[in-house]
């Protein structure tokens, strides 16, 4: 700034030298334009100078400086001027860079206060994305807890279902199985009552038959019985076993109240007999290996 005000005023002080040099030209020449002729005394009277003066040159030297005044002052307002444009640019310029600068803060400013807003923003979408994540995993994790509760709580219940279905179907089959052996023990109850009354019915037939034939077979071995006076007033009880055919396996004389003489003619008696009259029927088959015992008192 220093250097253009150095280049601005070289012409400036020439301008005003050149306008003082005619300004003092200007007042010479009106001083002697007023000057009076002196009153010349009488004495010697001494030579005198006239001096012309041409004032048609005086007013075309005074309109030139003038016009050269003007001019120059018209040189100094417009280098004035140019100053004050160069100062109005220079100082648009300063203004345009203020704002310029002004705007470059604002926009630096709104961009940082944007790039805050967006790290801000950022932050805030992180956060709502860790804590939604967070709740999510939460969420999942309070579901998975309650499915394995409720799967647990079905398993057990299941479990509980089928160990009471086997409680049941066992209760019910050991019922039925109870009822099963009840009605098989009614049945065999039945059956063996119905088996008993049979037996019996056969037993006391069998043994109607028996006494028939315990009868006969007696009257047979009596009738053999030759010596049957040696045991007067004695006792013998026999034991014989037979055959199918009614042939005498063995003969046993088992006591009594008798002598040698009368036990051996009571077993002579009785082989004498065979066969014996033993009825061909396979319900008495089980007599076979049944000792048939007889007492004689002869």
């Amino acid at each position: 700034m220093n250097r253009a005000a150095r280049k601005l005023s070289r012409p400036v002080r020439a301008v005003v030298l050149a306008i003082l040099v005619h300004v003092a030209v200007g007042a010479l020449l009106g001083l002697s334009l007023r000057i009076q002729p002196k009153v010349v005394q009488p004495g010697v009277a001494k030579p005198v100078q006239a001096i012309v003066i041409d004032r048609s040159a005086i007013a075309a030297e005074k309109k030139k400086a003038e016009e050269k005044k003007r001019q120059e002052v018209e040189k100094k307002r417009r280098a004035e001027e140019k100053k004050q444009k160069e100062a109005e640019k220079k100082r648009r310029a300063e203004e345009d860079k203020r704002k310029e600068a002004k705007v470059k803060r604002k926009a630096e400013a709104e961009k940082k206060r944007k790039a805050e807003e967006k790290k801000r923003k950022q932050a805030e979408a992180k956060r709502k994305k860790e804590a939604e994540k967070k709740r999510k995993a939460k969420e999942k994790k309070r579901k998975e807890a309650e499915a394995k509760r409720k799967q647990e709580a079905e398993k057990k219940r299941k479990a509980e279902e089928k160990k009471r279905k086997k409680a049941e179907a066992k209760r019910k089959k050991e019922a039925e199985k109870k009822r099963i052996a009840r009605e098989k023990k009614k049945r065999e109850e039945a059956e063996r009552r119905a088996v008993e009354e049979a037996r019996e019915r056969e037993e006391q037939e069998a043994y109607s038959a028996l006494r028939a034939m315990v009868g006969e077979i007696k009257g047979k071995i009596e009738d053999n019985w030759s010596n049957r006076m040696a045991c007067g007033g004695q006792e013998v009880t026999i034991s014989v076993k037979v055959a199918l055919s009614g042939e005498v396996e063995s003969v046993q004389v088992l006591g009594g109240i008798a002598d040698d003489a009368c036990r051996r003619s009571a077993e002579y008696a009785v082989w004498k007999a065979s066969p014996l009259p033993f009825p061909d029927n396979p319900r008495y088959y089980k007599w076979l290996d049944t000792e048939i015992q007889f007492i004689f008192r002869p």
